[in-house]
């Protein structure tokens, strides 16, 4: 069980005031940086990744994102973080592929993510693009999933214009192809 004020940071970033749950998802990122966010946090976390509100989307993804970095242990919900990376939002985008890429790191995940990784290689935007070739790279690395199609675009990728983009499949492409 989380630690009080956790508690009640769980309730406030799901309350319908709006400044009560900015300053709570505030402190949250706070707390997730500081590795003091736990398995608990992650229901509440679930609900607003649903929010029509972009800002609570993109506040709650890098949360579970730090979470996700940090070796939290819990019941992930790959299909909610699946979904993700098809979001309006780059920022939701980026960290759904970043948190799939942390949890793959864990040896946790999902073959159903590698494809949603590879359609993110597509991305118009360069730091999607390059956090889904890394996250691929954990794929392959750490859990052996990896597939034709997404060899065959981060080739591609490697002539990106974006340094970030080119450097990290072509890293990808090193442990996929080894």
């Amino acid at each position: 069980m989380g630690s009080p004020e956790l508690e009640r940071l769980n309730l406030d970033i799901i309350s319908s005031d709006i400044e009560v749950r900015h300053s709570a998802l505030k402190r949250m990122d706070e707390l997730a940086r500081s590795k003091d966010v736990d398995a608990t946090s992650l229901p509440s976390l679930t609900v607003l990744l649903r929010s029509p509100i972009v800002e609570d989307r993109q506040r709650a993804s890098r949360i579970m994102a730090k979470m996700a970095q940090n070796k939290v242990e819990a019941f992930w919900p790959f299909d909610l973080l699946n979904a993700l990376t098809k979001d309006k939002d780059a920022e939701v985008r980026e960290n759904a592929a970043w948190t799939l890429g942390e949890l793959a790191s864990m040896r946790v995940g999902v073959q159903s993510s590698v494809g949603y990784l590879t359609e993110l290689l597509l991305d118009r935007d360069a730091m999607v693009r390059g956090t889904s070739s890394w996250a691929l790279e954990q794929f392959a690395h750490h859990l052996h999933m990896s597939s034709p199609l997404a060899v065959e675009r981060l080739e591609k990728l490697t002539c990106d214009r974006s340094p970030y983009v080119s450097k990290s499949a072509a890293s990808a492409l090193e442990i996929m192809k080894n």
